[in-house]
């Protein structure tokens, strides 16, 4: 007498082997997809630093006069609504020029209360976000008197959901003379 395998059991060892390879199948999507976030986290980081750092390095610029940090500022004015489009509620088409006026309205105030001389970078680093295909958005805040100027930035592919993505944050401390 043959012992042989009988139907039930091959349809059985079929079944079992397909929901384990239907199984490593659906992982590769998921693993696509965090692949994806990575490499936007990491470029949106990258742009972060680019962005961030000029700012930071003119707020604690050891030649800066007391007097800016007695004023209140914010820019874009706003804040994070500044690149929501009025009428539709969405994020506007080119929230970059949006970036890039805080920017350029944040060293210049800065450049004004060191007399000019900031070593620092004055142009924005847009060469840097150029070659990604990122969409991003900067915020900058100062409240009267204090000593911290906060930076927060967002970057993502989707420009419809940059207020959605997170936010890379720092904080600028006076390192100036407190007397001028």
């Amino acid at each position: 007498m043959k012992r042989a395998f009988t139907l039930i059991e091959v349809n059985l060892a079929i079944l079992i082997m397909a929901g384990g390879i239907l199984a490593m199948v659906s992982l590769y999507s998921f693993g696509y997809r965090e692949n994806s976030q990575s490499r936007e986290d990491v470029a949106g980081a990258a742009i972060a630093d680019a962005v961030m750092s000029p700012l930071v390095m003119a707020c604690c610029s050891t030649n800066l006069k007391w007097s800016v940090f007695r004023n209140e500022f914010s820019y874009p004015g706003k804040g994070w609504a500044s690149y929501m489009d009025t009428n539709t509620g969405l994020v506007t088409r080119d929230p970059e020029s949006t970036a890039e006026g805080a920017f350029s309205d944040t060293l210049s105030q800065m450049s004004s209360a060191a007399d000019g001389s900031l070593d620092v970078k004055t142009d924005f680093p847009s060469e840097a976000i150029s070659g990604t295909g990122m969409r991003c958005g900067l915020v900058v805040i100062h409240k009267k008197d204090s000593p911290v100027v906060k930076i927060a930035f967002r970057a993502t592919h989707k420009p419809g959901m940059l207020l959605s993505m997170p936010i890379y944050y720092t904080e600028a401390r006076f390192q100036g003379d407190p007397n001028q």
